[in-house]
């Protein structure tokens, strides 16, 4: 990708809307270049993924609560149609299908479980306005100035404008809860890891507000993003590391450009089908530099060469290390079980 020969190639947005009548082409370019820049670093992050501890060792966790909506044909079939443009920008056809799968829901609880984030609420296809306004009231992480502000916003487009209809997965974290629509386990897990970046924060609520803005969300979905993917190259999970490179980088691309699309007129519908390209690219062009065997990766350390044992009188002979010889370690793609688990089954 060629690089701007200067920063005075980088117009900012407050310059580009005092450049008069052509500012909105100025200001989608900027935003392109966010993107650009954001999809360009979503690589797996060097530190060890650190699992979330929320709670003290004695706290007697409560299982992760699944509520599932009654199935609808007539609101299911709508709501189908409704997320057609989601199944295009991911090219997933089982994003916001409304049939979420209990294996789906497995590795969403498992996440949840071993980050400490068995607190969070799973709405699955489900609407009930009166449980949420509950939830929102009694949630007493966030400060009540933003719950009865900000959260009462978002309850309220909960209430008229419900996710089991027009679609989407998404944590909402005044009432603490994961919203879930698609049977796409690296985008619950994205917003998973949202969760469990709500936890993290000092001020969640200020927080949350301030990712709710158009393109700051970029913010987030980055962080959100890494953790998913940190968290698939620990347990050495490519499957989910690769189907977050295809499905997560053109979905917060889309979510991105689409928030931000009232900001550059004529072309602003488009822009969530401009986000997604780019994500497109931007992820199956990294998945190929991170796939296992690729020429980009470095290479593993090589096992040195062994030395026979002859006799004294012969002289020793140098052989290269046998594919048996050679000890087998952790590969990608592979679910590895824990030191405990196989001690158990051993006793056993």
């Amino acid at each position: 990708m060629p690089c701007l020969s200067s920063s005075a190639d980088i117009p900012s947005v407050p310059s580009a809307l005092r450049s008069g009548s052509a500012w909105w082409p100025r200001v989608g370019l900027w935003l392109l270049l966010c993107q650009v820049v954001w999809a360009g670093s979503g690589c797996v992050s060097s530190t060890p993924y650190r699992y979330g501890k929320f709670h003290p060792d004695d706290y007697e966790r409560q299982p992760v609560v699944v509520e599932r909506g009654k199935p609808h044909k007539v609101l299911d079939g709508l709501a189908w149609c409704v997320g057609i443009p989601s199944k295009i920008f991911t090219l997933n056809s089982k994003t916001n299908n409304h049939n979420v799968s209990d294996e789906t829901l497995a590795e969403l609880n498992e996440y949840l479980e071993e980050n400490d984030l068995t607190d969070v609420y799973v709405s699955v296809n489900d609407y009930n306005p009166k449980l949420q306004w509950q939830r929102l009231r009694e949630n007493t992480s966030i400060a009540p100035f933003w719950k009865y502000t900000v959260g009462t916003i978002n309850w309220l487009g909960y209430t008229f404008v419900p996710n089991r209809v027009v679609g989407g997965d998404e944590y909402n974290p005044f009432t603490n809860t994961l919203i879930v629509s698609s049977d796409v386990p690296v985008l619950l897990l994205n917003e998973a890891a949202y969760a469990k970046d709500i936890h993290l924060r000092q001020h969640p609520g200020t927080y949350a507000t301030v990712n709710d803005l158009p393109v700051v969300s970029l913010w987030r979905h980055s962080i959100a993003t890494n953790d998913v993917l940190s968290y698939a190259r620990d347990r050495a999970d490519w499957q989910t590391e690769s189907m977050a490179y295809e499905t997560l980088y053109p979905h917060v691309g889309a979510t991105t450009f689409g928030s931000a699309s009232h900001f550059v007129p004529v072309v602003g519908p488009f822009m969530s089908a401009v986000g997604a390209a780019v994500g497109q690219v931007a992820g199956r062009t990294v998945e190929r530099t991170q796939k296992p065997g690729s020429t980009h990766l470095p290479p593993e350390d090589e096992e040195p060469p062994q030395v026979a044992e002859n006799s004294a009188d012969e002289p020793a002979v140098v052989q290269p290390a046998s594919a048996e010889s050679k000890p087998q370690g952790k590969a990608r793609g592979q679910r590895v079980r824990s030191a405990d688990s196989t001690k158990s089954a051993a006793q056993k």
